[in-house]
């Protein structure tokens, strides 16, 4: 297994985390690398850490281009590979030392396509799965796990043959949150085994407070409602139980805008929005109990049915306790 693994990372204006998320793709255990950081137009220092960091490594290449957001990123960063697997770090985040090797192996052990972690450490979760499992999904399996949560949405912790993804599964330039649901659905349901696992080998950061995931923008996050019709759309599995998880996801991710809304004190000034997700929240409620959700998810339906604000109420709790805010 010496086969080379291409990591790409789009990066914008993260100049404080940068460095720590190198330096983890640097010291994997696993060293065929080619490691392509996309300067997406930075207005910090994070392009000119990128020059000096890859003058002392000649595996990195850094690609500096205007800002077009990070779909357009990850495009450019995929079209210049030349690995045969290709993988995703997001610039603020970080990786453990067999997040490559881990994922790799998964996918020629059971010869697939695409490899997946479900599970991630993150500034809430700092312990490793207890018991680690290794399972293997069809497409549809898959785009339904995804589609229930079950799965990361993002485009992180998964390797993916570049082969597979060819020239035609790629981002969306005009999403940028949702960007990695959409790549993820297109691609699991094209594959024709996917490889999944709980270890966790990802470190998602959740204290960046410029990420769009911490800092509540309405404009991004209605583009991140508009990337769940255009998976919808362009489905290519058409069947009752995918049709079923996007209802599921529909809500989901409606339940998550009505979250933040309220985290960042954002109801008054986004009235419209706030009432738009409301009613998907109530028209949608009992979806989770026609696919295979987790009870997690079952009960958290149940609970925003007849306690809206409860769960709101129980994040800024969890967010003050680890020092994580939302800001508007």
């Amino acid at each position: 297994m010496n086969c080379k693994v291409s990591v790409i990372v789009p990066i914008y204006n993260v100049e404080h985390f940068l460095r720590k998320c190198i330096e983890s793709i640097q010291q994997q255990t696993y060293t065929n690398l080619e490691i392509i950081l996309v300067d997406d137009g930075s207005l910090d220092l994070s392009g000119k850490i990128c020059d000096e960091i890859s003058k002392l490594d000649s595996r990195i290449k850094v690609v500096h281009k205007q800002n077009e957001g990070v779909s357009a990123a990850r495009n450019s960063g995929i079209n210049i590979a030349t690995g045969e697997f290709v993988c995703f770090v997001d610039g603020d985040d970080y990786v453990m030392p067999d997040y490559v090797e881990y994922l790799l192996t998964l996918i020629y052990k059971y010869e697939a396509d695409i490899a997946v972690s479900t599970e991630m450490f993150s500034n809430f979760i700092a312990k490793q799965c207890d018991n680690v499992w290794e399972r293997i999904y069809s497409g549809e399996r898959a785009t339904e796990s995804i589609l229930c949560y079950d799965i990361p949405i993002g485009v992180y912790n998964k390797l993916f043959k570049r082969d597979f993804l060819g020239n035609h599964i790629r981002f969306l330039p005009e999403l940028c949150i949702g960007e990695g649901f959409y790549l993820n659905t297109m691609a699991f349901q094209r594959a024709n085994k996917i490889a999944v696992s709980n270890r966790r080998v990802y470190f998602y950061r959740r204290d960046n407070i410029n990420s769009v995931t911490t800092k509540f923008d309405a404009a991004k996050w209605k583009n991140g409602l508009y990337a769940l019709q255009r998976i919808k759309q362009d489905f290519v599995i058409h069947t009752d139980r995918i049709q079923k998880a996007w209802e599921f996801a529909w809500w989901r991710t409606n339940t998550d805008v009505y979250d933040l809304l309220i985290l960042a004190n954002a109801v008054k000034r986004y009235p419209d929005l706030y009432r738009d997700c409301r009613r998907v929240m109530r028209q949608y409620a009992f979806s989770c109990f026609k696919v295979p959700a987790s009870n997690k998810q079952r009960i958290r339906a149940l609970i925003l049915f007849f306690c809206p604000r409860l769960i709101p109420q129980a994040m800024v709790w969890r967010r003050k306790r680890f020092k994580v805010d939302v800001t508007n």
